[in-house]
């Protein structure tokens, strides 16, 4: 059960009702994540203008944004996030092998060259706080450094959720069971 009560559009001031509807008008709805952080819907304002990039504007190659995503997920042990953001993944098309990899943290062994790379850099930045520059060139050399800032972005905002959900001990949506063993 959550740490916090979820927030109710009722009970915040014009300001925070505005976030509340700029946040159900853009999702099609405010889900239990974004219902524990409006207890600040100043810093859920924030938060959701990097999410809204991260998520719906980053021209990132979805392929690459989902395995970002997965492995900030796997790395924060945030099985909302990465509970929530498995059908996507499986859309970008990361098949189950590779999504099993990175659960067990078996990744980056196994996978392709550029998956590798990919996951190799998030491990790298979010474990040793630090990447390679072997690391960093081979993940430049696919994306650029746009990309590269992109992934910075995505891996931020998502591996930020991450640790907010747990902090909150926020519960998956109703009728959803984790995904996500720690």
């Amino acid at each position: 059960m959550t740490r916090v009560p979820y927030a109710t559009r009722e009970n915040m001031d014009a300001a925070g009702q505005a976030i509340w509807d700029d946040i159900e008008t853009s999702r099609g709805g405010v889900a239990r994540n974004y219902a524990a952080l409006l207890n600040n819907p100043q810093a859920s304002a924030a938060m959701i203008g990097l999410g809204t990039y991260a998520r719906y504007n980053t021209p990132m190659d979805p392929r690459i944004k989902a395995l970002a995503v997965l492995t900030a997920a796997r790395e924060a042990c945030g099985h909302y996030v990465w509970t929530v953001n498995q059908p996507a993944a499986k859309e970008a098309g990361l098949p189950d092998e590779v999504i099993a990899a990175i659960r067990e943290y078996r990744a980056p062994n196994g996978l392709d060259t550029n998956d590798a790379a990919i996951v190799q850099f998030m491990i790298e930045l979010l474990r040793q706080h630090r990447i390679s520059d072997a690391t960093f060139e081979a993940v430049r050399a696919m994306v650029g450094d746009a990309g590269v800032v992109d992934i910075l972005a995505v891996t931020g905002y998502y591996h930020t959720l991450a640790h907010a959900l747990n902090a909150l001990d926020v519960d998956l949506p109703e009728g959803t069971k984790s995904a996500l063993t720690y």
